[in-house]
């Protein structure tokens, strides 16, 4: 019997024997997997962290595209401003060059018209002078040929003189009834 009960000691220390080593063997394991844990708590928080970063990087983007499509439609409605801005010029141009055209056409006939009535006064005084004078011919004549732009001045500057004087005697009158 002592043999049974000595078994049976050492049955129940070899079974708190392996309970022992059973429990250190599980609180070994229970450290690992609380540090694996800890690193995919530490994982985790990174990865959300790193998808944080990701969105402000994305939402900066897409508030540049925005602004870079908002600048394009801004500069094509500018070029479309100055293309119809250059497209009115250019038709402003070409009627001031038509106008033009059709201002020195009326010049030229002006100018002829000033000619024939010089011819025409001429022929009218060489009728009238004397018989010497006959024989002179018109392109020998001292008569002075006027040209259209010289006429055009002189026409200009005499109107001027004479507005200048209207205004001096409207300012005289103005001044005399006012004293």
């Amino acid at each position: 019997m002592q043999f049974v009960s000595r078994a049976e000691e050492l049955e129940t220390a070899l079974m708190e024997l392996v309970k022992e080593d059973n429990r250190r063997e599980l609180s070994a394991r229970v450290e690992q997997l609380e540090q694996q844990l800890a690193e995919l708590h530490q994982i985790l928080a990174d990865k959300r962290e790193q998808e944080a970063a990701m969105v402000q990087v994305l939402m900066r983007v897409e508030q540049e595209q925005k602004i870079t499509e908002e600048a394009r439609i801004a500069a094509e409605q500018d070029a479309a401003a100055q293309k119809y801005a250059a497209y009115i010029l250019q038709e402003k141009y070409e009627k001031a060059i038509a106008s033009l055209a059709q201002m020195e056409k009326r010049a030229v006939m002006a100018e002829s018209m000033l000619e024939a009535s010089e011819q025409y006064e001429s022929g009218q005084v060489k009728a009238s002078a004397s018989p010497s004078s006959k024989a002179e011919s018109p392109r020998n004549a001292p008569g002075r040929k006027i040209g259209l732009l010289s006429f055009g001045l002189g026409w200009r500057d005499r109107n001027k003189v004479c507005q200048s004087k209207s205004m001096f005697m409207t300012l005289c009158s103005e001044e005399k009834q006012s004293v």
